[in-house]
């Protein structure tokens, strides 16, 4: 069984508007909400992609029947630990005029050593040896920062696979317990190595990757939007991925239905060449579209990504 965990939820407000400008009043064009985090955006990209699996996590209990209405819609099974207090809502200005997006990531509720336990017990109460476990995204606040690691190391002990994608505080310290996967986005690799590389410096940006192959990771996903994305693996070479063409509509879940779609071919077929192609498809079918992308543009996309082999 595949199970996710989403420590931190969120809602995604999404505003779209014309000529967006500082220190002035902006008129919304249009705007909608996207409920996720990025575990349970995973989760619905996994299940859209034919994949069951569970949903885990904290959750706000503002808003926790919203969101299991949204998960039973979209028939992801979930097991949450509620606390008191609500998610966060995330505001995302798109500026229809300069194809621009702006993002202010708010606050949410806290946790406690209380809650934490809680997770804990709630992670062993559904992982057996064999499963997998996607660990993705933020941590509430109040939570020790050790509890990643606490996490991973209860998976590498029980012979449980797990990937994880979340920044680098939280991601190094599990590197030891050897991740399946782990996706920095090109930023967020540059900001572990405190480098500038730029993507078409696809040599720097692999040694980058193989550095963190040396600390553990088996797989590792870089992510660029539309410069596209490069995969280096400890055993099976390196690849590039070209992003695919289409309208930008939100960016939202784009890197989760990534990893999901990597996951879901890898833990099939453990062919890189290929779960690379259906991870570059299925974020381009999500940024193409108002919330998680569908299974059938997910198929229409994958036509348009090749993958090569790189040195």
């Amino acid at each position: 069984m595949i199970y996710t965990l989403t420590l931190n939820p969120a809602i995604d407000q999404m505003i779209s508007t014309k000529n967006f400008t500082l220190d002035a009043t902006n008129k919304a064009i249009e705007q909608y909400q996207i409920l996720g985090g990025k575990g349970i955006n995973v989760s619905v990209m996994l299940k859209h992609l034919g994949f069951n699996n569970t949903a885990l996590g904290f959750m706000g209990k503002d808003y926790h029947h919203q969101f299991e209405t949204y998960l039973a819609k979209e028939k992801v099974n979930n097991d949450f630990h509620i606390v008191p207090g609500q998610v966060r809502i995330n505001l995302k200005i798109k500026d229809l005029n300069n194809n621009q997006e702006t993002e202010l990531n708010c606050l949410g509720f806290s946790v406690n050593q209380t809650d934490e336990k809680a997770i804990l017990t709630l992670l062993k109460k559904h992982l057996k040896k064999d499963d997998f476990l996607m660990i993705a995204g933020s941590i509430a606040s109040g939570a020790n920062n050790c509890l990643y690691q606490s996490i991973a190391e209860f998976c590498f002990k029980q012979k449980i696979a797990f990937a994880i994608d979340t920044t680098k505080v939280n991601l190094i310290p599990t590197l030891q317990y050897r991740p399946l996967l782990i996706k920095p986005n090109l930023a967020e690799l540059n900001e572990i190595f405190n480098t500038n590389y730029h993507f078409d410096n696809q040599k720097a940006v692999i040694e980058l990757g193989q550095k963190l192959l040396a600390q553990g990771a088996q797989n590792v996903l870089i992510s660029n939007g539309k410069e596209g994305s490069i995969l280096v693996t400890a055993t099976k070479g390196n690849y590039f991925a070209n992003a695919a063409s289409g309208n930008l509509i939100n960016s939202v879940g784009a890197g989760d239905s990534m990893v999901a779609g990597f996951l879901a071919t890898y833990l099939e077929t453990t062919d890189p060449k290929i779960s690379l192609q259906i991870a570059t498809a299925a974020g381009a079918a999500t940024a193409f579209s108002q919330g998680i992308g569908d299974l059938s543009l997910v198929n229409k996309l994958k036509n348009q990504i090749k993958v090569v082999i790189i040195n």
